[in-house]
């Protein structure tokens, strides 16, 4: 194509974009500009309005920039990425791949490639979707046939693209969805590789739920002036999510569990549950089943087949409950939740977001429960002080409010209703039992290789959640009979004798009883207040309440990295007052601000849980814990794959043992086993030639060429027509008559010769 016709094409395309776009202030889908295509389907899926984040990324997206996009789970990323990427593509090419999506895991690539096909369904473009455990034969037929779009998981690609030689030379858009994931799972090496085969100037996204302030990690990503949308700041979890915390013991989370699991299956709750390990989801939805509650189930360790099996069920409503572990908490997309249950607190507030993202999407309200033991109360303050929200503590006669979140105690009533029938389960059924057994040595394991939580944390859930007597939550005030009943159990239970042992039987004279009653007279009043704490203590809050003070973000680092920086217009309450009020307050705030010196960085709470690697402890840290291995085999291999650092004097995780690797084309050192000849083999088979030379080509010398390639001898067809079907079962039924017919012939002659012998005897 000549330089004047690709210039006429950008001006009608300019023309087109322009005449496509409405002057309307509402900022709808007319406002971008797509094309009749790709707007036909967007009203088809039913997308009124665009979202937040879609309102501010797709203009940079489409203006052909670098972008790296923040929000929170269940905001329209997915569409985010996929509309601009239409609108760039418009319609079928021959001449090789020309967008490249990577995710982390199956599940996430599978339903990101179903919202591609949706919304790509009347512009003719042609997808393919590499991910793992599927048929490899499959996938290279698909890379065959020159499709437009690859969706794939890092490891698959790199796979086939080693295996294939496979070139992408022709690709101009790349997106990493959940990037944090893709850099924090240990992909590192796999991206890099990638990266290599990939054009420099092709557009790189980079999308995510949770991406930290400081980007240098980043870098190798290949951004040039890259704008930042960032809306994860003020909003990182739903506005419609309410979140319940129910404090109980780590022996009672089963009997917990059931009495929710019963309450979801009467109202009929689609609910995610969340689990540590493997062996948990399998114990769990035995004892569910003996309730008589079938429920689907999703892990590590399950068969592709399997896992599409469970999760089409859910998705029908043919079960309400899906048991699963974290491999779940992102990529699995099932819409109109109702309810999330941790049953297990997660041990990284990061990855709390995502397990909530499952529910309150799309403008729907949903609830997140939580069971909370005594030893993850300190992970609880770790996720307060990342979602910068207070601790607030159930009271003694107060209503359950939905939209109010409340940490209270599950009631010790509904969880004996369900010792008995556990107890009775465990008894007769044996392989329940061991399975029960199975799970508690798996925790063991578990708490072994979760990450510590932070010190600050640790100090305040001794000081304030482990002293406080937090009545039973609201939401159970109706399952727990009457207030006096609630109140004179918990006498029972918190009361302790007054009197000392060296008062016991003994006269009121007794030199040593005298000795104790002065000593109570006079440190009682210490005592109770250490108790019981004090409003100076408790920061003068009588409410339960322990407000976090966290400021706004610094600015300076983000703008060091983009020239450009989106983000959502916050609501500001002070901007109702007054303007000659106002202005004294912000210049009083101003002057706070100038001289008030923060021995720590404002964002400090908020920037350390999303950190992705600081230094290499660090990055062996997340690397060997954000894996989340939910089986035995997996936490074992974790914690015994060690290999001695001479820098630091002592054993480090070491991933690489005993693996031999090879170097690709690119210097890069892959597993031997990604180069295992299946692809030679495939050709063969298939009795096609390796990959045709249009691939390999630029479009001048595709065209200066056109016609005069040497043609290579035709492969004749494995594929029968009906007469040829037709003429080929004549032949075997002319055989097998004639087959017959000797049979018939022999056995004749058989009888004859019998006769005869016995007419000469």
């Amino acid at each position: 194509m000549s330089d004047a016709e690709q210039t006429d094409n950008e001006d009608f395309s300019e023309l087109k974009t322009a005449q496509n776009r409405k002057n309307k202030k509402a900022g709808g889908w007319q406002s971008l500009g797509l094309d009749h295509p790709i707007f036909k389907a967007i009203q088809r899926q039913g997308y009124n309005q665009p979202t937040p984040i879609q309102r501010k990324a797709i203009p940079p997206i489409l203006d052909g920039k670098d972008t790296v996009a923040m929000s929170r789970t269940g905001s329209g990323k997915t569409a985010a990425f996929v509309i601009p990427m239409l609108q760039k593509l418009k319609q079928r090419d021959m001449k090789g791949a020309r967008a490249l999506l990577l995710s982390p895991t199956r599940e996430l690539a599978m339903q990101t490639f179903k919202v591609v096909k949706e919304l790509g369904r009347f512009t003719g473009l042609r997808c393919a979707c590499l991910v793992g455990g599927d048929n490899m034969e499959d996938q290279f037929e698909s890379l065959h046939q020159n499709p437009d779009i690859i969706l794939a998981t890092p490891g698959r690609l790199l796979h086939i693209a080693v295996e294939m030689n496979l070139k992408l030379t022709f690709v101009e858009y790349v997106v990493f969805d959940e990037a944090d994931r893709l850099f924090e799972m240990g992909l590192a090496e796999q991206l890099h590789d990638i990266l290599k085969r990939l054009p420099d100037n092709r557009q790189t996204l980079l999308f995510s739920a949770t991406l930290p302030k400081m980007l240098i990690e980043f870098a190798n990503a290949g951004l040039s002036e890259p704008v930042l949308v960032r809306l994860d700041v003020e909003t990182k979890i739903s506005d419609k999510l309410t979140m319940q915390f129910f404090s109980t013991r780590m022996n009672d989370k089963l009997g917990a569990l059931l009495s929710l699991a019963r309450e979801a299956e009467r109202n009929k709750e689609q609910t995610i549950i969340f689990c540590a390990t493997i062996r948990h989801v399998e114990y769990y939805v035995a004892m569910f089943k003996e309730t008589g509650i079938i429920a689907s189930y999703l892990h590590s360790q399950m068969e592709p087949s399997s896992r599409r099996f469970n999760i089409q069920r859910f998705r029908d409503k043919v079960t309400m409950l899906l048991v699963v572990t974290d491999v779940a908490a992102r990529g699995v997309d099932i819409p109109l939740l109702d309810c999330v249950i941790n049953v297990h607190f997660p041990a990284k507030p990061k990855l709390f977001v995502h397990r909530v993202g499952r529910v309150a999407r799309a403008g729907k309200s949903g609830r997140a429960i939580s069971l909370v033991s005594p030893d993850e109360y300190a992970y609880l303050m770790d996720l307060l002080l990342f979602l910068n929200v207070p601790l607030r503590i159930a009271k003694e006669r107060e209503a359950y409010n939905e939209q109010v979140s409340t940490f209270g105690r599950f009631p010790e009533a509904l969880v004996h209703l369900e010792d008995d029938f556990i107890k009775y389960t465990h008894e007769r059924a044996l392989e329940i039992s061991d399975l029960r057994n199975k799970s508690e040595n798996a925790m063991k394991k578990f708490i072994s290789t979760k990450p510590p939580p932070s010190a600050e944390s640790v100090r305040r859930a001794k000081a304030e959640l482990a002293k406080i007597e937090s009545p039973i939550h609201p939401y159970f005030k109706e399952f727990c009979g009457t207030e006096e009943q609630t109140n004179f159990l918990n006498g029972i239970k918190n009361w302790r004798p007054q009197a000392t042992i060296f008062e016991l039987n003994v006269g009121s004279k007794n030199q040593g009883a005298q000795i104790m009653k002065l000593k109570r007279k006079k440190h009682q009043k210490i005592i109770d207040k250490k108790k019981y704490g004090q409003k100076d203590e408790q920061g003068g809050e009588d409410e339960g309440e322990d407000k976090i003070e966290n400021e706004e973000a610094d600015e300076t680092s983000i703008q060091k990295t983009f020239n450009e920086v989106v983000s959502g217009r916050k609501f500001d309450p002070e901007f109702t007052q007054k303007p000659k009020k106002r202005k004294l307050d912000e210049e009083k705030q101003k002057e706070k601000e100038q001289n008030y010196l923060r021995y720590t960085p404002a964002d400090q709470n908020t920037e350390r849980q999303l950190a992705v690697n600081d230094n290499f402890e660090r990055a062996a840290q997340e690397v060997s814990i954000d894996i989340n291995a939910d089986d035995d085999k997996g936490i074992y291999k974790m914690q015994h794959k060690k290999k001695w650092d001479r820098k630091h004097k002592k054993f480090i995780t070491d991933p690489s043992a005993s693996v031999k690797r090879i170097r690709t084309e690119e210097g890069t050192w892959v597993p031997a086993s990604y180069k295992s000849g299946r692809y030679e083999q495939w050709t063969k088979k298939q009795k096609v030639g390796v990959a045709d030379d249009d691939d390999q080509q630029d479009e001048p010398r595709r065209k200066k060429f056109k016609g005069k390639m040497p043609q290579g001898p035709k492969v004749r067809s494995e594929r029968k027509s009906g007469p040829q079907i037709a003429k080929e079962r004549k032949r075997k039924e002319k055989i097998q008559n004639f087959q017959n017919e000797r049979r018939h012939k022999r056995l004749q002659r058989s009888t004859n010769k019998s006769k005869f012998s016995k007419v000469r005897k």
